[in-house]
């Protein structure tokens, strides 16, 4: 699978090579590496804290294979089938891992937990997802690309961490979001080359007014779950606002082939 517009290759270098850009401007202070391995929770507080953080990833991910298992049949592109399948299966086995996790660290199944986190995202952001392809183009971009810099940020600076977790998350999330990654640019790609000039304007112009607007519903779970993130692992949260304001521009800039300096004023995590 490859996915190119005008600009390089979307790839997890790129991704460094963008997230690196950032810290200089926005965060000097950070590293550029991870300066020391992170520690296993310590304290029950620790402990408590560390499973709520990865319920909520767990949510997260079924959240995706929530909505994607409601996509998949509604729009009519073969390709894209394909690769929501795979990004189902993904996210699924990525869930139940961290279920598993869970259970084992603190003696008990959180299913239940899940599925009221699972819920608050659909309570945040209601059907827009899969509303039209606009939405669900909005979601995939809020969902898999625009939360990179958060991730990157989370993996050189968390302090606390579960070592089976942490070998899980690099022997198999890494890769598959990667991937998902591409897929979603791909698709898109796809969509983009097959238009005419004329309609190459609409379509950039509806792909940017749903992924506003679900920025705009998001806001308040984001600043929810980076205090979470703070609490529980321990990573740089201060800087994080001004990064993924300018990550998303970053992104949306690439995706829609329009230079930074030519992109409408963006809704931003603090409005």
């Amino acid at each position: 699978m490859t996915a190119t517009l005008t600009r390089p290759a979307w790839t997890t270098d790129l991704e460094v090579e963008i997230f690196d850009k950032l810290i200089d401007k926005h965060a000097p202070h950070l590293p550029k590496t991870r300066l020391s391995d992170p520690r296993p929770p310590a304290t029950e507080e620790e402990l408590e804290n560390f499973c709520r953080f990865r319920i909520a990833g767990a949510a997260h991910d079924l959240f995706i294979v929530q909505v994607c298992a409601k996509v998949i049949d509604q729009i009519p592109d073969l390709e894209l089938q394909l690769f929501l399948s795979r990004q189902i299966g993904d996210d699924g086995a990525h869930a139940q891992n961290t279920r598993q996790r869970v259970e084992a660290l603190s003696g008990h199944d959180p299913i239940k937990d899940i599925q009221k986190q699972v819920q608050k995202h659909w309570d945040y952001i209601g059907d827009l997802p899969i509303r039209n392809w606009q939405g669900f183009l909005a979601f995939e971009l809020h969902y898999e690309l625009h939360i990179v810099a958060l991730l990157l940020l989370n993996n050189r600076t968390s302090k606390i961490n579960d070592p089976e977790s942490g070998k899980f998350a690099k022997e198999r999330i890494l890769p598959d979001e990667a991937f998902h990654r591409l897929g979603v640019v791909d698709w898109w790609q796809r969509k983009y080359d097959q238009a005419s000039p004329a309609e190459k304007a609409e379509l950039v112009a509806q792909a940017l007014e749903a992924d506003e607007e679900l920025q705009r519903l998001r806001n308040p779970y984001l600043k929810e779950h980076w205090e979470l993130t703070h609490r529980a692992i321990g990573a740089e949260i201060v800087v994080l606002p001004g990064i993924y304001d300018a990550w998303r521009q970053e992104v949306l800039s690439y995706f829609l082939d329009i230079p930074i300096s030519k992109l409408p004023k963006l809704v931003s995590v603090n409005d």
